[in-house]
């Protein structure tokens, strides 16, 4: 198979409204997102990623396992494509070539 780089094309991102996870550094409670990635030959990705709340500034990706209900809340989506905004895409992403921003 050939070495394809892609191009992201759209991405979104969501609030996980009802994601009540720690930080598994500091203990501090996080916040989550699930992010969306489009890219030019059709493909998808999406993962969720939380971020501590705390002072260690810990963030990865995360079981959206939700404390209420059996599915995530998420907000409507918000396209963050050059936005200085959005929170930093997961290391799983960023083989693609997905935008990185702080």
């Amino acid at each position: 198979m050939a070495n394809h780089k892609r191009t992201v094309t759209d991405s979104e991102v969501q609030d996980v409204l009802n994601y009540f996870g720690k930080c598994p550094i500091c203990d501090h409670p996080a916040r989550a997102w699930h992010i969306t990635a489009r890219f030019d030959d059709g493909g998808v990705e999406s993962q969720t990623v939380a971020a501590c709340g705390g002072w260690c500034g810990w963030k990865g990706p995360v079981n959206p396992t939700p404390m209420t209900g059996d599915t995530a809340v998420l907000t409507q989506g918000q396209n963050m494509i050059g936005s200085a905004a959005a929170p930093s895409l997961p290391t799983a992403l960023h083989h693609t070539d997905v935008p990185h921003q702080r």
